[in-house]
């Protein structure tokens, strides 16, 4: 500020110099008031001529206020301390930032251990799936422990049984006659066909309550088909009281085929009958599908009204307690499921009965079940069958086990088709040895089962 007030009383004097020589040449040199010697003399008096003090308060009045001087140098002087201040702040912080660093670095030892050993583990999971190997691993594991959980029974060891027929009281009481046979299993001489992406397992439900601890009658026969070429899941009900040929054995319901001579033999019953090479059973008893239903949470299932009001009223539904259905749609646990599919004297809702009206019920209560599945995500879906699988038995490899599973990820199967054997007008119904029975026209019934399970009838 000292400066700039010099340089104006420099320039003020500078200018008021000029002035005086400018009047001097506007006039005459006589009525001069400084002649031209008495400008360039060199003992030029100011002090005469130039009042510096008055001249100097003049200045400072008009041009520079004091006022504005001293305002000027606070705001220099308030600028310089925002400055400073701005700069101890960021000098703190950086203090503060290194202050925490250090706290960090006094990490307890337990936490460095538990997070490394949490941030390999999240590392590891990523690898497993994102590459093939972590996802084979994966897949493998799954397989091994699913496949650990199932009941291995190949029937090596199974024992031939002697079966009661199992006579109705109408055939007793009047006493009606056997109805002829005639058999045609040319069939058979080629062995039973299967084809390449076609997967054939047979579901068994056991109904063991009058074996007396041994093998009881196989009720539920379904035959459950991947056909890899239509990309479909297909269920074929076998009705239990279809009059066949058992090898070995008097011709006899289908049913007694397992209770005469186990898995084998029921085998060599289809396959002799039916023209159909099975690639394995799974088999579960009623006490355990009433298991299976419950830890599904129940089944939706819709009832007609006749449908309620048997099942409250008989001992289908074996607890009481259960005995509370209603018509319509509705969730039923495993007992109510269960007493749903034995029903045989009440109509369904499409006017099926006796045992056309049943095999119809397992069907449906399958479907239910399949639709329970389907809505479950895939770590539920993963416990379900944890505590499911011991419940089951079956003969099939861990090697057959995991190929099915990996052509059922792979046909991404929604739905389900299902028919029934035998066929509507492809068998008589009549009796053998006293025995209500359903007598196939074995021919007939073979090509709607191979057009349905194959997708084509054998030449």
């Amino acid at each position: 500020m000292l400066c700039k007030s010099a340089q104006t009383l420099e320039g003020a004097w500078l200018l008021e110099m000029n002035k005086n020589e400018n009047e001097c040449s506007g006039q005459e040199k006589d009525n001069c008031k400084c002649t031209e010697d008495d400008v360039n003399t060199e003992d030029l008096n100011i002090e005469e001529d130039f009042d510096l003090t008055k001249w100097i308060d003049d200045v400072v009045d008009e041009n520079v206020p004091l006022d504005e001087e001293l305002a000027l140098a606070q705001e220099e002087e308030e600028i310089l301390s925002d400055i400073s201040a701005s700069i101890g702040k960021q000098i703190q912080e950086e203090l503060d930032t290194s202050d925490d660093v250090k706290q960090k670095r006094n990490i307890p030892l337990w936490v460095k251990i538990v997070g490394g050993t949490l941030g390999t583990f999240l590392l590891v999971c990523i690898l497993l799936i994102i590459t093939p190997g972590g996802r084979n691993f994966i897949w493998n594991t799954a397989v091994n422990i699913a496949y650990g959980r199932m009941k291995y029974n190949d029937g090596a060891e199974v024992v031939q049984q002697t079966v009661i027929d199992d006579v109705e009281e109408d055939a007793l009481k009047n006493q009606i006659t056997d109805t002829p046979v005639s058999w045609d299993t040319r069939h058979a001489e080629d062995g039973a066909r299967q084809e390449e992406g076609v997967i054939n397992v047979l579901l068994l439900g056991e109904e063991a309550i009058d074996s007396g601890g041994g093998r009881g009658r196989t009720d539920i026969m379904i035959i459950a088909t991947m056909n890899t070429k239509d990309k479909k899941l297909k269920l074929t009900s076998l009705m239990r009281d279809l009059l066949v040929q058992i090898p070995g054995n008097k011709d006899n319901k289908l049913n007694a085929a397992y209770e005469i001579g186990g898995i084998p033999l029921l085998y060599e019953t289809i396959e002799l009958n039916f023209d159909v090479k099975l690639d394995g059973y799974v088999r579960v008893g009623f006490d355990d599908f009433e298991s299976v239903i419950n830890k599904l949470g129940g089944v939706n299932i819709t009832l007609t009204e006749s449908e309620a009001r048997y099942l409250n009223n008989t001992n289908y539904i074996s607890k009481p307690q259960y005995r509370k259905v209603v018509p319509g749609l509705q969730t039923l646990n495993g007992n109510q499921a269960l007493g749903y599919c034995r029903v045989r004297y009440v109509s369904t809702n499409n006017h099926e009965r006796d045992d056309y009206g049943r095999t119809s019920r397992h069907r449906v209560v399958l479907n239910a079940i399949f639709d329970k599945y389907k809505s479950k995500s895939l770590p539920e879906l993963s416990l379900l069958l944890y505590d499911i699988l011991p419940l089951i038995s079956t003969d099939i490899t861990k090697n057959e086990f995991e190929t099915y599973l990996k052509v059922a990820v792979s046909m991404g199967l929604s739905e389900i088709e299902d028919i029934r054997i035998p066929a509507d007008n492809t068998f008589e119904e009549g009796y053998a040895r006293k025995m209500a029975v359903l007598i196939p026209d074995l021919e007939a019934n073979i090509k709607v089962l191979h057009e349905f399970i194959f997708g084509s009838v054998e030449e």
